[in-house]
Order: C-alpha cells, then structure tokens, then sequence
C-alpha cells in the first residue's frame, strides 16, 4: 500500500491542477507563468487544522518559481501531453494543452466489448502502467507489452500525418526527424517504421531506445503508398538485397520435431544412428547465425562450411572483454511512481463506471490504502485551482461528483465517485478517459487474446479502436503456438493435461502431469502458469516448448494457493545479481529482461544490471550476444566459456 507524505500530495494536486486548467485554457484562451503563479492555489498538507487552507501552487523566489514550473511542464510533457506556446494580444506569452494530444476520441464499448477488453489486459497489456486497473476489480500484476509513455505522441502523428522529432540511441544518441508510418510489434517489441525526411530511406525504430518524448511537428507529410507498402515489409533484420541461406543440423528426434513445428517449411530426415537431419531455409547469412547459436549444443551444424566459419569466430569471442570495475557503475533506482499518471488513472476509471466506483474498489484495482483514494478523490471533486479569478469555481468542473451513505461519518464513509457531465456546454462530447497509448495497448492486448478466444466482441472492439485512431498496426508472431488452443480449454474447463516439455537448456522431452491455471504473453511467447504434480509446486512453461498433450483428465484435488503473483516476470525479480557490459548494437538482446536497469558508460557502451536464477541461462545470453558483450561481475567471469567450448569441438 501506498503512504501519504505532505510533499507528495502537494505536487499531486499541483499537477494534476495544472494539467486540467492548461486543458481548460485551450478553449478560453492562454494563460501566462504569471497568471498562474499568482492565482493557482492548492491545499497545504500537511493539514494542521480541521481543513486544509488554500496556499499558493508556486512559492520562493523568481528563480525557484520558474525552475518549478519549467519541472512540471516536463513531467506534463512525459505524459504525452503537448503544452503549445502562444502570444497572446497584448504580447505576453501563455501556455495551453490542446486535449486531443494526450486524449484519443471517445469509443464507447458494449458491455460484451468491455468484458473481452478486460479478458484480453489480464492476457497481455502493460500490467500496473497501463490500463488494466480502469477496468479489472483487481490490482494489476506484471505485463507482457513493452510500456512506453512515447506511444501517445506517435500515435497521434500517424493519425494525423504529421512528422515527428526524437532523439534515438543507436551507435550514437542524436536528434531523429521522420515522417511515420506505421508502429510494428515483433515478438512482443514494438518499432516504429517511419521514413526519414527529405530522403526515400525506411527506417525501424525500437521503441525502447528512444530517449526523449516525441514531439509532433506542425506539418503533414504525403501518405505516399509505395513507402507504407516497403514498410509494411520492414523487419528487424532488413536489409535491401537478402541472400537466403539454406542451413542443415543434426540434432536428436525430440528436438527436431520442436524445430520442425516452430519453423514452417522446416524438413527432417531420420538417420540410421537415431539422429535427425533438419533443413531450414532463412533470408540471410546473420538469421542463420542467429539460429545455430540459440540452438546451442543441442545441434550440430553440418552445412554450409562458410556458416561454420562464421560460427567457429563467433565462439571465439563469447564473454571476452575489458570491464569497468563495479564500484565505478552507479545505476539508478526504480523510479518512482508518477502521481500525475496514478491520478489520471483513478479519474479515468471512474469515467468508465456507469455508476461510479466506491472508495473501496478503487483501493483495491489500484493497490491503495482508502485513506489515500479519499484524499485524492475528493481533491478532484472540489478543485477549484484559481477560485480567486473572474472565471468562479464553477468554471473548473473535474467531472466527478461525491455520493456518502453517511454524511455524518464522512471521513470514514465508503463512497461512491462517479462522473457527472450535466455541466459540459450543449453539443459537447464528453471527456475521453483513454489516451492514445490506452488505445494502442487495448489494440494489440485484443489482438494477442483473440489467437485465444473466440468471441466476436474482440474484433468489434478492435474495429471501433482502429475507426478512431486511422493509425496503421501489425502485430507478427514468428512463433508457432499448435497446442495453444488445447492448453487454454484445459484452463477454462479446469482440466490436468499430461504434457511432453522440452525446457530451454534441455534436449530430451520428459513428461509433466500439469493443472493450468492462466495464460499470458511475455516478448512474443506464450506462458502457462499450472501447478505441476511432478515438482509439486507452482511452475511457468513456455508453450511452444510443449511437443505434445498426451492425456487429458478433470481436476479433483484442491491445490494450495500460487504465492507467486508476478508470476510471469519472476526471473527478473528472484536470483543473483549480475552486469553485462556491452556494445550499443547489442543493447537489443538485453531489453527484453524484466526489471533490467541501465547504465551508459563514459567509453561509450552500455551497462545492463538483472536477475538470473540459473546459470544456464547466463549461458546461453552470453553465448548469443558473441563479440561485444562481458560480464563484469566477478563471480560470473566465466559465464558462456564451458558451452562455446562443447559447441567448437563438435565443429
């Protein structure tokens, strides 16, 4: 549960005050720093009286005030929101947030939609960044997309047509402008496919390496339909003339049907001393590295020798490397949670509640002690930001009306918030409580859910989200997933499966007897959490890595209750600790780890500080990053050396 500290509170209802009265001046015209300064007025906390008395937003010196103000323009800005400038009659210069940059048009889902919406964020969304706890009852545990405040903006422009700026870390973080086209999700990692400006060149852009918020530029671009074509083609690995490559591996028969299943097109043939051949065809020389190195010692390469070659100075040079000493890389902390965002949020779910949501639910979709959900509801029903000006009280609605049971015992009364727009001028729409991220995450989490569930309702609601946004979205999943369909009925029917699993370091399959009990998306794959019988505890398998489902029976024992809530990130929480140094180019392999920490060195390279619960894991990162990559601590100096040393002498 969250505490409440005076400083906090004050800053909550400062920005959040802000942000509503620089939306508001969007429609009654700019207002200066001045302006605001002088008449902004929040609660004092921490409350000495019965009540809190009203004191000025922005106190201390013209320095300190500007330097306040320019941090909470910023924290507005790393929302989404756009804060534009304009010179108002008499010269001054005002501050106003045009709606529309941060919020996306009003979709009003059917009670069948918002029931797949839920279905689909507990499946795959941002977890507790996103919009899971504005429709699910309960607090939101770990996410399977990649959470960026940078989709608002971007998502915006492509609605829009209108070029953006960003700075991006490649070799180099530098200033990008481009014209975008497209945001593309490839295993779970989302690009933005954009063509750069004055030139005919596309480009991909990891969302992850953007270190600025995007910022959306005043002019259109043509949508030319020859560019949107070349980046609908666009890959990770593109490259203008591919040369295929056609590889083959022995490796045994257990393995080689997983193969064969996960790469369509794949062929096997069986030989005479049990082994498999498999031959694999794929678009050039590095995704055919790629492969044989995940594929580890569990293959052997036998075609063509130039790939052997490539992978022999490959092996060389896993884990080899200079490092900075650990004492001399600081990484930050976990950041803080962002008030303005967690405010937001409370509001936004009780716009979407017909009939509003009582203290006590919000506390609990949202982690929060009830005291503290009090506190900042009822700041926003009575907010009254610059009560003091010509404009009255009345002038400043938040939307949000107050329903006790008991008036008289208010204070510890379990009410009810819910949106009221009586007041909103005729023909007015009502606010929209979802931002143009909200609407992507519910895009691609409705995507994902639908490979599971067969409801109409999710391609309803999908429609009505791509109706509002006219952003163009692909999603491409290059894993083969054949059993999904079997395990989810198991988890819908409560079922025991008896199951072949191959696990990530393994080459045999060995047979677990598992209840499934939920099924989620990480980086592009498929996770079940299910009780094993053979382990007798709580396990996570990953559901390409089933080869087969063997038997299937109804559940008939209670099993004791999954500790683990986080389930699907756990090995980003659980283990010893470790640092990689490593090349900028590499950085990519590394972002996928949850809760990973970063760290950009003076030299230039970057430092990536996670949690591993297993050596063989560490292994096989480090075997699969090659030149460039090195474990700087101490106790895992070694890691990747024993099995780049098993995969040469089979070469």
């Amino acid at each position: 549960m969250s505490s409440i500290r005076g400083g906090v509170e004050q800053s909550r209802e400062r920005l959040i005050a802000l942000v509503l009265l620089l939306q508001r001046a969007w429609q009654y015209g700019a207002l200066t720093q001045e302006e605001i300064v002088r008449e902004l007025k929040i609660d004092e906390f921490p409350v000495a009286a019965k009540g809190p008395r009203k004191i000025p937003a922005y106190e201390g010196n013209e320095g300190a005030v500007r330097q306040k103000f320019e941090r909470d323009k910023a924290r507005i800005r790393e929302l989404g929101f756009e804060i534009e400038t304009a010179v108002k009659d008499d010269g001054s210069v005002g501050y106003r947030i045009d709606p529309s940059s941060g919020y996306a048009p009003l979709i009003n889902f059917t009670p069948d939609e918002e029931r797949v919406v839920r279905l689909a964020l507990r499946f795959c969304g941002f977890g507790a960044s996103g919009a899971f706890s504005v429709f699910n009852e309960v607090p939101a545990g770990d996410g399977g997309l990649e959470s960026s405040m940078y989709y608002t903006p971007i998502i915006r422009a492509l609605n829009l047509h209108r070029a953006i700026t960003f700075d991006y870390q490649s070799g180099a973080n530098k200033p990008r402008v481009v014209e975008p086209l497209l945001i593309d999700v490839f295993n779970g990692v989302s690009y933005l496919i954009a063509r750069v400006r004055g030139t005919e060149e596309i480009k991909g852009y990891r969302f992850s390496r953007m270190t600025s918020m995007p910022v959306v530029l005043g002019e259109q671009f043509d949508d030319v339909a020859d560019a949107r074509d070349v980046a609908k083609a666009w890959r990770p690995e593109f490259a203008r003339s591919p040369h295929p490559l056609d590889v083959v591996v022995t490796t045994n028969e257990n393995y080689a049907d997983l193969l064969v299943r996960q790469y369509p097109g794949a062929l096997s043939a069986s030989k005479k001393d049990g082994k498999v051949d498999v031959g694999l065809s794929f678009d050039s020389p590095r995704t055919a590295l790629r492969f044989v190195v995940e594929g580890a010692d569990r293959i052997r390469l036998q075609s063509p020798k130039s790939l052997k070659v490539e992978l022999a100075e490959w092996l060389k040079n896993v884990n080899r490397g200079k490092t900075p000493s650990m004492e001399s890389m600081k990484f930050d902390g976990p950041a803080t949670n962002d008030v303005l965002g967690q405010t937001l949020q409370l509001l936004h779910a009780v716009y979407v509640a017909e009939d509003g949501l009582r203290i006590s639910e919000l506390a609990m979709r949202f982690g929060l002690d009830p005291s503290h959900v009090r506190l900042i509801m009822d700041r926003l029903v009575s907010l009254e930001p610059m009560a003091g000006s010509t404009d009255g009280t009345g002038a400043f609605p938040a939307h949000v009306l107050k329903e006790c049971d008991d008036w008289d015992d208010e204070s510890h009364d379990d009410s009810t918030y819910r949106a009221d727009f009586s007041d909103l001028p005729e023909g007015a729409d009502e606010p929209s409580p979802f931002m143009w991220r909200d609407l992507f995450e519910l895009n691609i989490a409705l995507r994902e859910a639908s490979r599971v569930y067969d409801d109409a309702a999710i391609h309803s609601a999908i429609e009505k989200i791509e109706a509002a946004t006219s952003s163009y979205l692909q999603v491409e999943m290059a894993t083969n997933e054949p059993l999904l369909a079997q395990v989810s009925e198991a988890v819908a029917e409560e079922q025991q499966i008896k199951i072949l699993y191959t696990p990530a370091n393994a080459e045999a399959a060995s047979t677990r007897s598992i209840e499934p009990r939920e099924i989620k998306v990480l980086n592009g794959h498929t996770y079940v959490r299910a009780y094993c019988l053979n382990r007798t505890s709580w396990r996570t398998f990953r559901i390409d890595r089933i080869n087969a489902v063997v038997a299937t029976s109804p559940v008939t024992e209670q099993r004791p209750r999954d500790l683990v809530v986080n389930w699907l990130t756990q090995v980003g929480e659980e283990g010893d600790e470790v640092v990689v140094v490593l090349d900028a180019p590499l950085r990519w392999l590394f972002e996928s780890l949850p809760n990973a920490q970063w760290l950009i060195l003076k030299d230039g390279r970057h430092a990536v500080k996670f949690r591993v619960g297993n050596e063989h894991f560490l292994d096989q990162l480090m075997l699969r990053a090659g030149a460039g990559a090195v474990v700087a601590t101490p106790t895992f100096a070694k890691a990747g050396h024993e099995l780049a040393k098993r995969i040469t002498a089979q070469l």
